[in-house]
């Protein structure tokens, strides 16, 4: 369940990374904070209940319309897989298909928003565990994992810590690589909270609508520039639509007994 409010002010940065960091610190005494899927190998990283700043203020770069900042609370601690989908996950679930030994690790792409929850329907009838695509908001707060800028690694991104079109920097920002391809998962460095590539190489699929006739997608892509990649960047796509960075992460919701500890 998620709760959202629109805040007066906005809380300083130290201390939102010291309550999260605490948050998930007192979350993982009880429940592992990684989880492994035994059918795909898939790792999942614990995100703990907590509150967070959505959005983007008016005075960050790039920022957009539909970005209008307002806190959002997580009501329960959730799983969050620490790697978009690979290719090798992908056919494990949905084919006998073999997976060349090096595309294995590059991230599943050309899916529509259907693709993604046959997926997680398939996934889900094999084990008791629910898995689902995460709302948005879920997305925006595993992608912060207690910052409150416009990336998790600071006001700033370069190319050498995620996979985006180094072609288009925002303002401040030095020009940097274009790769023109999606990299193997896990080619940078995790943010806070140990979840990969949140920041480009392919856009995720989330379960919310942006308008009547659009989901939500949200991350970037290695086709786009830096303002795609941050935290709070709303980005669009109807349904049926697919493309070549455009694939998915999944969450897992917690079971009644690890919920009970």
């Amino acid at each position: 369940m998620i709760e959202e409010s629109v805040a007066p002010g906005v809380s300083s940065r130290a201390l939102l990374v010291i309550c999260a960091v605490v948050t998930l610190a007192a979350c993982s005494r009880s429940t592992p904070a990684r989880w492994i899927e035994p059918t795909t190998g898939m790792e999942f990283a614990l995100l703990p209940a907590g509150d967070f700043l959505a959005g983007s203020p008016p005075s960050e770069p790039g920022h957009q319309g539909d970005e209008t900042q307002h806190r959002v609370r997580i009501e329960r601690p959730l799983y969050m897989a620490a790697h978009e989908v690979t290719r090798e996950q992908w056919a494990r679930v949905m084919s006998a298909a073999a997976v060349a030994a090096d595309e294995q690790r590059l991230p599943q792409v050309d899916i529509n928003w259907y693709d993604a929850q046959q997926f997680v329907n398939r996934l889900n009838s094999e084990q008791r565990w629910h898995f689902r695509l995460p709302s948005e908001w879920e997305w925006e707060y595993g992608c912060r994992a207690g910052t409150v800028t416009a990336y998790s690694t600071g006001q700033l991104l370069s190319t050498t810590e995620a996979n985006y079109n180094g072609d288009g920097p925002l303002p401040g920002q030095a020009s940097g690589e274009n790769r023109r391809h999606a990299m193997p998962v896990g080619s940078f460095a995790p943010n806070q909270w140990g979840l990969f590539d949140m920041h480009g190489n392919v856009w995720e699929w989330t379960n919310d609508a942006y308008d009547a006739e659009r989901k939500v997608i949200r991350g970037g892509s290695w086709r786009f520039n830096a303002d795609s990649a941050r935290c709070a960047l709303r980005y669009h796509h109807r349904p049926q639509d697919s493309g070549d960075s455009l694939g998915l992460r999944i969450v897992r919701d917690l079971a009644d007994e690890e919920r009970a500890r």
